[in-house]
């Protein structure tokens, strides 16, 4: 019973510790948040972080990981909408992160823990768009070609300002180009 108990407070703390981390992450930057100040934020000695995350960059991973199942949560209620629509969707919902996908983006040269998420990331993001290209009639060497193409074209809005009017027209460029005739 007490083993229980114990895996039932470790859950706790680290949802208790991520939710933290990432309310700091979106609000402070990545940068300007120590693990003395989540740690403050929570009331715990700093050192106590530290049981649960050997470091900051495992922290964000599981923050970004946190955020992924949410979103993956959600994912089902997308499945009829055409392609644009999706990629529209996908936007959305990583537009909420902004901040850590540029922070993602700004350590992966300092941090093998996050290049290796990120690693893992494209390939999800890339294999769940070629099952759904393939499904739409896509040859799997296009598919595969166009998921690539497809998860840059999302990280690139993402990193770079545009107006509503030019996310449109590159989302309808994409679902057209991707898509057999």
């Amino acid at each position: 019973m007490a083993k229980n108990k114990r895996e039932i407070d470790l859950k706790v703390k680290q949802e208790e510790l991520e939710s933290t981390a990432a309310r700091l992450f979106l609000t402070l930057g990545y940068d300007g948040t120590s693990m003395s100040r989540i740690a403050r934020e929570l009331g715990v000695a700093p050192n106590t972080l530290y049981w649960y995350y050997p470091s900051k960059d495992e922290l964000l991973v599981a923050v970004l990981n946190r955020q992924m199942s949410a979103t993956l949560a959600r994912l089902p209620g997308i499945a009829g909408l055409p392609l644009k629509d999706k990629m529209a969707w996908a936007l959305q919902a990583f537009e909420q992160s902004r901040e850590l996908v540029t922070t993602v983006h700004a350590r992966l040269e300092q941090s093998a823990v996050i290049r290796e998420w990120h690693d893992q990331f494209h390939h999800f993001v890339e294999a769940a768009v070629i099952h759904t290209l393939e499904a739409e009639g896509v040859a799997p060497a296009r598919a595969a070609m166009v998921a690539t193409v497809g998860t840059f074209l999302v990280e690139g809005l993402l990193a770079h300002p545009h107006s509503e009017a030019q996310r449109e027209a590159i989302l309808q460029w994409f679902a057209v180009s991707a898509l057999p005739d």
